[in-house]
């Protein structure tokens, strides 16, 4: 006779703790930063107030929280593409065409857009994001080291070359909100590539 085990108080915690951090982000998505409150995303998560509470005190709480795993996660989730272009099982166009997807159809530039915008006004919240931020870029920055190479590093280095795509990746999902073309988005995304291609390669690349 199989038995399920009940789960440990750790084990529900963190499952309360993931639900409250994933109708945080759904809550930007959907409403803004403006619109989000904690009332709101303890509804969402299917939880008590003072499970909510329990857990992240306030909003600021759950926004930096929710933030720091939207990153993480994204950091994570471009290293594994990386690793795949290094062992060869994935092209370098492949690999933009998956970071450009995971930009443009992912939940954490929009997210942190909304809390970008926000923060231009709210001195608290751009101090509690700011470092987020810079450990994201440092992620950004490692992953680049391992996996490209630049062809002239005097000209252009491989860290300013990738972090020009980033950069270039989140305007055009901002353009994208009010412009629904595929096609023009897929002719800047080949030119990106092209550029790109002149200045940087995969390391091991012949």
């Amino acid at each position: 006779m199989t038995t399920t085990a009940r789960r440990t108080q750790d084990q529900r915690s963190a499952q309360t703790r993931q639900l409250l951090l994933q109708a945080t982000i759904q809550s930007l998505m959907e409403v803004g930063y403006a619109n989000t409150s904690t009332a709101g995303i303890a509804k969402r998560a299917g939880v008590s107030r003072g499970a909510q509470t329990h857990h992240y005190p306030g909003k600021m709480d759950l926004i930096v929280a929710a933030t720091e795993e939207m990153f993480a996660n994204f950091a994570a989730g471009l290293e594994n593409l990386a690793e795949e272009l290094r062992a060869g099982r994935l092209s370098y166009d492949a690999f933009f065409d998956a970071v450009w997807n995971g930009v443009l159809n992912g939940d954490w530039f929009y997210s942190s857009l909304e809390m970008i915008v926000a923060a231009r006004g709210d001195e608290e919240l751009r101090r509690h994001l700011a470092p987020l931020i810079l450990d994201l870029h440092e992620c950004f920055e490692a992953t680049w080291s391992r996996t490209f190479v630049a062809v002239d590093a005097e000209v252009v280095s491989a860290r300013v070359a990738l972090n020009l795509v980033m950069n270039v990746f989140r305007g055009m999902a901002v353009q994208a909100v009010l412009r629904r073309d595929e096609a023009y988005f897929s002719e800047m995304l080949a030119t990106l590539k092209a550029i790109i291609a002149v200045h940087v390669r995969p390391i091991g690349a012949v």
